[in-house]
């Protein structure tokens, strides 16, 4: 029987802690044909498969929005404005502190407290705590309690003795940690962004004899794509036309450049530094393999390291011992103030964010340099290594050739030899020809003028160098020729 369902990748906001994944995971696997359900805190997201038969997206999302959290209609909008909006809190955020700190130091602070009424101290209460309140309220509506919930009852105590300035503070303190949590996951997060950045958008594509562009997406298996040089190539696909030197740092972490010509396999997010190509796209979008290696660093959260489960599951049984320790302090002190201090100052949403973003941001450095990292748990097992096995020559080197040896012939000296191919590699831009001009420049040789350069893709160049034709190229290009061989060797460092 054909799977019908689909796999869909849900924006979900006002997460602060394990036990909001929890819940968002319950509401969602509650909407009938839906399964698979994983949510992640730091991504902020649902990923889930939906029959359509049975279900479609809009009773996903009122089922996310019941369980007292949102859904953003255009993620990307928001997220625009939330990061100015949260840049400009920052910025306030520094301002109150100094004034804070400026005024504790001089004593003056609570004199200067004093002359607001406390209307306007229940203004700036409502409006800074509107955000935290509406996530307590709803919570308490779904019968839950979240990290927000000790401190907003730490809010409500204040106020009730009638220390309207340190109830602000605290809401103010609360929006601070907000701010600094959301910083630092959209840090993390950026490398993830950064990732998905270097795949290309659109396609260009031969569709009844014509080229057109389409987005990406719209490409199906089995069209042919047209890359031209310096393009980053859309689809993974086999060449069936033309020859070029494609940089695959990104998929292999190989940094050496490698020939591509027919039959050859090339992979989407790699870059054709010279020459053009033919492919029949075989894979597209997701199912590419950056595809893939973007969704493994995004899900490499569902492989949680021991120290994430333990920070878990220390949060979930936290909140009702704060709150158990607040009741008995104000039932041995009788003081408000004292027992809204217990709730505030133990909120144990910092330690349950601190683990995930750790892992997050070193699974999402090592997708930026080529290492794929499929969760936390891996990275815990790697701290407990003692040896580090390389099967690859590229994952340790720099993947810069140069110039080791030259060999001269015709009557020609090492440094003729080598300025006449460097002269003839002037306007190349195979990674092999920067190796002979920088091996040229090294011994300050200085280069004529090339006249009728020619390049040729797989093979190499020639050119007129002060009335001599000079090739420069491979094993082919000079076995073909039949002429003698300029044997320049180049080292991957």
């Amino acid at each position: 029987m054909t799977d019908q369902t689909e796999r869909i990748e849900l924006k979900v906001t006002g997460m602060d802690c394990a036990g909001c994944v929890a819940h968002v995971t319950h509401a969602v696997e509650g909407v009938p044909g839906v399964h698979d359900v994983r949510v992640y805190l730091s991504a902020e997201k649902a990923v889930f498969r939906m029959d359509p038969r049975q279900t479609d997206l809009g009773a996903v999302r009122r089922a996310v929005e019941a369980s007292g959290y949102s859904v953003p209609e255009n993620p990307q909008t928001g997220e625009g404005i939330n990061q100015r909006v949260m840049g400009l809190f920052g910025l306030l955020a520094v301002v109150v502190l100094l004034v804070v700190i400026v005024g504790e130091v001089l004593g003056v602070f609570d004199r200067l407290t004093a002359f607001i009424p406390w209307p306007v101290w229940a203004v700036v209460l409502l409006v800074g705590g509107f955000p935290v309140f509406r996530n307590v309220i709803q919570a308490a509506l779904q019968r839950r309690v979240i990290s927000h919930t000790l401190m907003t009852v730490g809010v409500i105590a204040a106020v009730a003795v009638g220390e309207w300035a340190t109830a602000v503070l605290i809401v103010f303190f609360m929006r601070v940690g907000d701010y600094v949590e959301h910083f630092t996951t959209e840090r993390a997060r950026g490398a993830v962004r950064d990732l998905a950045a270097m795949a290309p958008q659109t396609a260009r594509i031969l569709r009844d004899g014509q080229e057109v562009e389409r987005p990406v997406d719209e490409v199906a298996p089995g069209e042919v794509v047209i890359v031209r040089p310096g393009e980053s190539i859309p689809v993974d696909g086999d060449v069936i036309d033309g020859q070029a030197v494609i940089d695959q740092a990104a998929i292999t972490g190989e940094s050496m450049p490698v020939e591509a010509r027919q039959g050859t396999q090339v992979y989407a997010a790699t870059i054709a530094q010279m020459g053009s190509l033919r492919i029949r796209a075989t894979r597209t979008g997701s199912d590419s393999t950056f595809g893939r290696v973007i969704q493994l660093v995004e899900e490499a959260e569902a492989h949680r390291a021991d120290v994430q489960r333990i920070a878990d599951k220390f949060s979930t049984y936290y909140l009702p011992v704060v709150a158990g320790v607040a009741l008995l302090t104000f039932l041995i002190r009788g003081d408000a103030l004292a027992t809204a201090a217990v709730l505030v100052v133990a909120c144990s949403c910092s330690f349950a964010l601190a683990t995930p973003i750790a892992m997050l941001a070193s699974i999402g450095a090592g997708a930026k340099r080529g290492l794929v990292i499929k969760g936390g748990k891996y990275l815990e097992t790697l701290a407990r290594a003692d040896v580090l096995l390389i099967d690859k020559t590229g994952t340790l080197t720099l993947g810069q050739p140069r110039i080791t040896d030259v060999v001269a012939w015709d009557g020609l000296t090492e440094n003729e030899m080598l300025r006449l191919a460097a002269s003839a590699e002037r306007d190349s831009e195979h990674p092999l020809a920067e190796a002979v001009r920088v091996a040229a420049r090294d011994r300050s040789l200085q280069l004529s003028p090339a006249q009728d350069f020619r390049a040729m893709p797989g093979l190499g160049v020639q050119a007129h160098i002060e009335g001599r034709r000079v090739e420069v190229g491979s094993h082919r290009l000079v076995g073909d020729q039949s002429i003698p061989t300029l044997d320049l060797q180049a080292e991957g460092k």
